[in-house]
């Protein structure tokens, strides 16, 4: 009996650096992005205003921004939009979305959510909480 406790703490020792260096391949690697089905550039300035230029945009994989109008979803088209400002109201992310045409809208953003692109010296992402400005180049 003295021996089944020393083996068990040995083998758990042994196996433990192997299945976390195993989780490591199942989780999404900084290199993998979502592919969007559209390309689209945008500019990102974050909170502390630095500028990225990114290529291959999606937020969550898509070409869309998604939000919250009262107690209804909503998604704003890359196409349709010219810029998105995100910003922390009430413990909650709000969109103010300029549209092309010159409307804007605002909507409660998920604050988890992420930005992905491409740059010319690898992959971006992003909370949309640590965006201060989103301009989409057309």
């Amino acid at each position: 009996m003295g021996k089944t406790p020393k083996v068990t703490v040995y083998g758990i020792v042994l196996v433990l650096p192997l299945l976390m260096a195993m989780s490591s391949l199942t989780g999404s690697s900084p290199d993998t992005i979502p592919k969007p089905a559209k390309s689209f550039k945008a500019v990102f300035i974050d909170q502390m205003d630095v500028t990225t230029e990114v290529r291959d945009v999606t937020i969550e994989g898509g070409v869309f921004v998604e939000g919250k109008v009262g107690e209804g979803t909503v998604t704003v088209a890359f196409d349709k939009m010219s810029e998105m400002t995100p910003l922390m109201r009430d413990g909650r992310l709000w969109g103010n979305i300029k549209l092309r045409d010159g409307n804007t809208v605002e909507i409660v953003l998920n604050k988890t959510h992420r930005a992905y692109g491409r740059t010319p010296y690898g992959t971006f992402q992003i909370r949309l909480s640590d965006v201060k400005k989103m301009k989409l180049l057309h």
